[in-house]
């Protein structure tokens, strides 16, 4: 184990808490971020906290971070934090450790590599068209519409292509909802000590969303294994054995990457395309930038894979985008061995609280760090910042294995949105907020769509 070379404090400060669980209560909920930013600003960049008979620590300073993710990462498992999360997607990818996540990941990992990546292009160009053909009447008429339930309808049509080869449009409704609900339960069963059996409306809600989830992903199983040849992510996984053992994944692992990679390249990507619309109609210059940039690679072609790489400054308002609403706000992990972090003790078994929201904010690397500005990912600009400074996907061996997926996904969206219409804000209100698991808006997004230009579709 990699131990920091710092002087060692016995105790990491932070708020007293209550007698037997601690600070238990205070860890949970939609005002999580909230409390955090309170924590930060009284006790600093590492603050202790008690969980019942377990210590933990929250984790705001990117080195410190990045001892967590990359460093030391052998001494860091998921661990007890993925707990809740475990309850909707099982012991896939996201939340399995030790030597199950390594097969997993060996077994997953091809088809997500940057060289793999390009076979998608062509369908998310095609899906994406389509979605922007069928806006051309309401944006003949200078019409409104909700962001937030077009870009889940996108992400769902893409993911249900790149998975199932399907078009999963119909199904958005039923599916993406009890998605969205069932994965904002899991905050407040974080440090819950109410049993999941005690039949709240609240867990009778959860359990009939997870049954709605299931059957979905039971049905599109056996349609695939009528199938496996198919080529498309279930049938990699149907397909896929260990180079070491030649083992097939078993019927209950199959079903939670499934759902693992049908949620996250779903939910996560359609919050980061709407919060990236709510930028864009609040910063018009921005939003001309990238139709100047369209118009001098693209003209009034669709895109192509190539153009991906000169795609530049849509790229930046990406990234500033996962900047300000990381598609995880926290990231949890939980140390086998004893450590030190920040000069504190860190003792074995403690939970791990990493707060990319924060990291993101550290006022160590981002200047006026609450301002959207797309040149702080200019070229050049990521060798000046500290590690682990800026860490959407993680990082580290574990670093989301659909981060490239996402990226090229969301960069064609606005990309090509932008190339046919323009988006501005219904109204002038501002959108706050909530952690729900994603970071989350507290209302719809409402924009009116107006044409650039005849819509052109060689």
């Amino acid at each position: 184990m990699i131990a920091q070379q710092t002087p060692t404090q016995a105790t990491a400060p932070g708020p007293r808490g209550l007698p037997i669980i601690g600070n238990v209560l205070e860890m949970g909920g939609n005002n999580t971020l909230e409390r955090y930013m309170l924590m930060r600003q009284k006790y600093g960049d590492l603050v202790g906290v008690k969980l019942g008979p377990m210590h933990g620590f929250i984790v705001f300073n990117p080195e410190d971070v990045y001892y967590v993710l990359v460093k030391n990462q052998k001494n860091y498992i998921k661990g007890i934090g993925y707990d809740s999360f475990r309850l909707l997607v099982g012991n896939g990818l996201v939340t399995s450790d030790g030597a199950l996540w390594r097969q997993q990941r060996r077994l997953m990992q091809p088809p997500f590599t940057p060289a793999s990546i390009g076979q998608y292009a062509d369908m998310m160009v095609d899906v994406t068209k389509t979605l922007l053909d069928g806006w051309q009447a309401l944006a003949d008429r200078g019409g409104t519409f909700e962001m937030d339930a077009a870009m889940r309808q996108l992400t769902m049509s893409i993911i249900g292509r790149a998975m199932f080869s399907i078009d999963l449009s119909a199904e958005m409704t039923e599916v993406g909802d009890a998605l969205e609900e069932a994965f904002g339960f899991i905050p407040t069963r974080t440090n819950s000590v109410v049993p999941l059996a005690l039949p709240l409306p609240a867990h009778r809600r959860f359990k009939d969303n997870l049954r709605i989830i299931n059957a979905f992903v039971d049905e599109r199983i056996a349609e695939g294994r009528h199938n496996p040849d198919q080529n498309n992510l279930l049938g990699l996984l149907l397909r896929a054995r260990d180079e070491e053992t030649g083992a097939m994944m078993d019927a209950q692992q199959l079903r939670d990457e499934v759902i693992t990679l049908f949620f996250a390249g779903f939910e996560t990507t359609a919050r980061s395309l709407t919060w990236g619309w709510y930028m864009l109609t609040r910063h018009l210059d921005a939003q001309q930038k990238i139709q100047a940039e369209v118009d001098a690679v693209l003209g009034a072609r669709l895109p192509a894979i190539d153009d991906l790489f000169a795609l530049n400054y849509t790229r930046q308002v990406v990234d500033e985008t996962l900047r300000l609403y990381p598609p995880t706000a926290l990231l949890a992990r939980q140390n086998s061995e004893a450590d030190t972090i920040g000069g504190y003790t860190i003792p074995a078994g403690s939970l791990i609280i990493l707060v990319p929201y924060f990291v993101h904010r550290h006022p160590s690397v981002w200047e006026d760090a609450e301002r959207f500005d797309p040149d702080r990912f200019a070229a050049g600009a990521n060798e000046a910042r500290a590690r682990s400074a800026y860490i959407p996907f993680a990082a580290g061996p574990r670093v989301c294995l659909g981060n490239n997926f996402a990226l090229l996904e969301m960069v064609y969206a606005m990309a090509m949105t932008a190339q046919r219409y323009t988006i501005t804000a219904a109204t002038g209100e501002e959108i706050a907020h909530e952690f729900a698991g994603t970071i989350r808006p507290v209302k719809p997004l409402i924009v009116k769509i107006e044409n650039r230009r005849k819509a052109e579709t060689a």
